[in-house]
Parts: C-alpha cells; structure tokens; sequence
C-alpha cells in the first residue's frame, strides 16, 4: 500500500480508499454486515486505512456497519462521513445549518462507535444555508474534538473557492480534501476544480473511479445492457453509454489486455497517475484486492495519451 497526507494536515490515508455506500440497506447491489466483514477485513490486511461513508446512506446503516466492523481498530484507521441529504421523516433534517450540523454529527458519531470522525465532509453545497454559518459550526466541531479535519464534495469550483476564502477571512478551519465525479469517462473536474485544488494543496479523493462499473468492462457497444447495476441506477445511464464514452472503454480495454490486467485497474491506476487518493466502491472482497494491484500497474506517456485521446466534453454533473 502507499499513503499520502491529506491536505496541510499530518493525517495520512491509504492511496486506494474504503467507500461504504454499497452497505445498508438489502438490495440488489448492496450488502449487509456479514457480506461488508470479509471485504472490511480483506481492505485491513492489505493496508487500507480510509474508510468513506455518510450519514444519508441507507440512512445512516452504512455508519453502523462501518462502526460495528472497525471498534476493535478504531485508532489504526481514518473514518470519513459526511453530512447535508436528507434524514429520516423529518422534513428539517436536510441542510448544512448550525442546528443540523450539530444534530447529526451526533447520530453520526453513535452509529460509528467513536468519539469522534476524522473527515467530516459536506455532502454537496447547500443553496439555502450561508457557507459562514456552515464553516462556523463545522470549527466548532473540531474545537470539541468531535472532528479532525473538514472536508468538501462535488460542487462549482467559485463555491470552493469561497468556501476557502471564507474560513481564511473568518480565521476558520479549511477543507482539506475535495471529494468528486472524476474518472476517464468523466474528465471536466480538469477544467478547474483539479488544478485549483492542487494550487491549494487540497487532496483529491475521486469517487465512481471506474465510472458506476462502466469502465471494468462488462458493457459492450450496441448491445442490451441487463445488469442490476444498469436496472436499478438510473444515473449509470443517464452519464455514461454515450459514443464517446464506449470509445474510452475500448481504449481501456486495449491497454488491460496488452498489460494482463483487468479494465477496471487500468481506470484505477490512470488515477493514481493523477496524484489523487480514488475512492472505490465495493461488493466484492476481490473488487478490494484488484483495486490494491492497480498500485503496481505502471502506465507510461503514451499509455496515459491513448487512454485521454478519445474524451470529448460533457455536461457538467455530480453536484446534485
């Protein structure tokens, strides 16, 4: 495994992360805590130190497994939850004000079993709430230690950029870590966002690497496409399967097979050549331990130049 610091902050996290929401709620696509165990002790042995989840998914199940699963090692690893959808029935329970902020981080930290989370991420930019108030209370939780670090997710790049203005006018904790839609089939965070956090010595931690399991292979050109994944996440469709994105995956896989890899590692390791900490999504204890290999998949100049050749523009997404 290797590592990196997150941000200006002495944390470090494992290049290849933990992202919990395939745990919770029974589906097709998703597990509960016997099927989560195994994968939560492959991803250990094998150097895996972050974990990601959020409070909204399965509506807070995903932190309760992800507790249950890292008690036992809870000062060896760094857990990431997030805040901002919709909770429960309460139709107050939505947003980034002070009054949620302090409600949740709460619920949160008892389905974690812990005293407190170590990146504790807005889930999405909240139009309603004034980003100060939002930065306020989220300093206040690390001045209660209840929070090490704080974090962002998808959102316009001058949102970032005056969410970080403002906690340096207000002398307030920054965000550390950009979290967002950033994979071969979807390049426009590149525009912007990637070079501005990189000014910044922001860590990136992309999520969807492999762009909903579009780029490991399984679809085909022309032809149905009948997974569960395809059946049941609308979003899957909606962003990817256009010509131009079968046009990346063939590239993708052209390169897995004159390397011996599987498609999906070579998404992962293009990313990793990117300088940014993907966060992968799992089912399968195997989906853990390809993940990891793509560490040691070494891509060259002209690798990563036939992998980018084919990406024409799309419209911007990921910030709902």
């Amino acid at each position: 495994m290797k590592y990196e610091t997150i941000g200006k902050t002495n944390t470090k996290i494992s290049k290849i992360s933990l992202g919990c929401m395939s745990f919770g709620a029974k589906s097709e696509w998703m597990i509960g805590l016997d099927e989560a165990k195994p994968i939560i002790d492959c991803a250990l042995d094998l150097g895996i130190t972050f974990f990601d989840t959020a409070n909204a998914y399965s509506n807070g199940r995903s932190e309760e497994i992800l507790g249950e699963l890292l008690k036992d090692c809870r000062d060896d690893v760094v857990i990431g939850s997030k805040v901002r959808y919709q909770m429960g029935d309460n139709p107050h329970d939505v947003g980034l004000s002070k009054q949620q902020i302090k409600k949740q981080i709460e619920k949160s930290l008892e389905r974690l079993q812990t005293k407190f989370i170590d990146l504790y991420q807005i889930h999405r930019w909240d139009y309603e709430t004034p980003i100060e108030e939002t930065l306020v209370a989220l300093d206040q939780l690390v001045k209660d230690n209840k929070v090490g670090h704080i974090g962002a997710s998808s959102m316009y790049m001058w949102q970032f950029a005056k969410s970080l203005w403002t906690s340096n006018e207000l002398d307030l904790q920054r965000f550390e870590t950009m979290t967002n839609f950033y994979n071969l089939c979807y390049r426009e965070e590149e525009r912007e966002m990637i070079p501005f956090c990189k000014d910044q010595n922001i860590s990136v931690l992309p999520y969807s690497p492999v762009a909903k399991g579009f780029l490991t292979g399984k679809y085909t050109r022309n032809e149905k496409n009948d997974t569960i994944r395809f059946k049941t996440d609308p979003r899957l469709a909606e962003r990817f399967f256009k010509p131009e994105d079968f046009d990346v995956l063939e590239i993708v896989m052209q390169i897995s097979n004159e390397k011996g890899v599987k498609p999906a590692q070579i998404a992962l390791a293009w990313l990793l050549e990117k300088n940014t900490a993907p966060i992968i999504g799992v089912t399968k204890k195997s989906h853990v331990e390809d993940a990891v290999e793509s560490l040691n998949i070494k891509l060259t100049s002209n690798d990563m130049k036939q992998l980018e050749e084919p990406y024409k523009m799309h419209p911007t997404t990921g910030y709902e």
